[in-house]
């Protein structure tokens, strides 16, 4: 899991960033969600029927949710606040270099959502599972970044400290956090469950551009956002579906008579 979740998912979203723009990775990211349905319904750790309306509505969900974390990357659309100019996709070798670094980062975290929700069945300690992870994928890290970094690389710049304060931040919440309440959210919910939830850091991340940066609000982050909230939506009642369902088929189970 420290493979999946740290090295090929984290360290290949990182390495992308040197051929294309975060604009680009933000939709790779955004995919997670619908590749983890896809593998959990494979790997049968997820219950889908489209013939029934609770697998239509997960199905429409998490269309409706990847598109709409799209729409907010890719369109504009007219100007609310102020004037912006928005920036085409150039196909050229590092766009390609990558788009495939990113199709393996996703292929990696899908892959870490539906071996942790395994995992997590029968070891259900999560802080020490994330201290154990976050441990062996910090050293494989570490002796892949010796062979490929220069020793200059390691050195930590003061830079009136707000280098030691990003690494700390991304460590400690970013990372350790935020992997223990992913671990929690599958043992008790399911991959895509936790994955549903990922289209809503663009959401944040516009509201807290507008708020902090003064940046413009467009009418695509608008119609985004609400399509990636009617598709969590569409979702979280369908996972509500399947779990009603299941609790009355216990109940009758146990009031079923022995003969």
């Amino acid at each position: 899991m420290g493979l999946l979740g740290i090295v090929i998912c984290q360290l290949f979203f990182t390495l992308s960033l040197q051929f294309i723009s975060a604009v680009y990775e933000s939709i790779a990211m955004n995919m997670l969600a619908a590749t983890t349905f896809v593998m959990a319904v494979v790997f049968r750790q997820e219950s889908f029927q489209f013939k029934n309306i609770s697998g239509q509505a997960k199905a429409l969900g998490v269309a409706v949710s990847v598109t709409g974390a799209t729409t907010v990357v890719l369109w504009d659309g007219p100007v609310v606040l102020k004037s912006s100019s928005s920036s085409g996709f150039t196909a050229t070798w590092d766009a390609i270099i990558g788009g495939i670094l990113l199709v393996i980062a996703v292929l990696g975290g899908s892959s870490w959502d539906i071996l942790v929700g395994y995992v997590t069945r029968y070891y259900p300690a999560d802080l020490s599972l994330t201290t154990m992870i976050l441990f062996f994928g910090t050293i494989q890290t570490a002796v892949i970044t010796a062979f490929i970094e220069k020793r200059s690389s390691w050195e930590l710049k003061w830079e009136g400290g707000m280098v030691l304060l990003v690494i700390l931040y991304g460590g400690i919440l970013v990372t350790g956090l935020s992997y223990y309440a992913q671990l929690w959210c599958i043992r008790e919910k399911g991959p895509v469950f936790m994955e549903s939830y990922s289209p809503l850091v663009i959401v944040f991340s516009v509201i807290l551009e507008t708020l902090f940066l003064k940046t413009s609000v467009y009418l695509g982050s608008i119609v985004g956002a609400v399509l990636v909230v009617a598709g969590l939506y569409l979702l979280l009642w369908a996972k509500a579906k399947d779990t009603a369902q299941e609790s009355m088929q216990g109940d009758e189970s146990i009031n079923s008579p022995l003969i």
